[in-house]
């Protein structure tokens, strides 16, 4: 990690469906952003999946980041949480 990257982690509730992760994964990839780190589990609600994404970030704002998984039709929550500091 360079001194000015820092690192966001997101709680993004998706669909449980097949191909949720690659859509994320690849949005990811195709704007150059790091994932750090990233797990997937299943929430009590079997229809839904919840991802943790800590996220890389040097100039991007994660704002810009939040915005841009908001567009993924899969997506049906999102939840910044400050303080992270794995």
């Amino acid at each position: 990690m360079t001194a000015t990257a820092e690192r966001h982690r997101l709680d993004v509730v998706v669909e449980n469906k097949a191909g949720v992760l690659a859509r994320v994964a690849n949005l990811f990839a195709r704007r150059a952003y790091n994932i750090y780190s990233l797990s997937v589990a299943p929430t009590e609600d079997e229809r839904f999946s919840r991802m943790e994404i800590v996220v890389e970030v040097e100039t991007t704002p994660v704002d810009q980041i939040v915005k841009q998984l908001n567009k993924l039709v899969n997506v049906v929550e999102i939840t910044q949480v400050d303080g992270h500091q794995p």
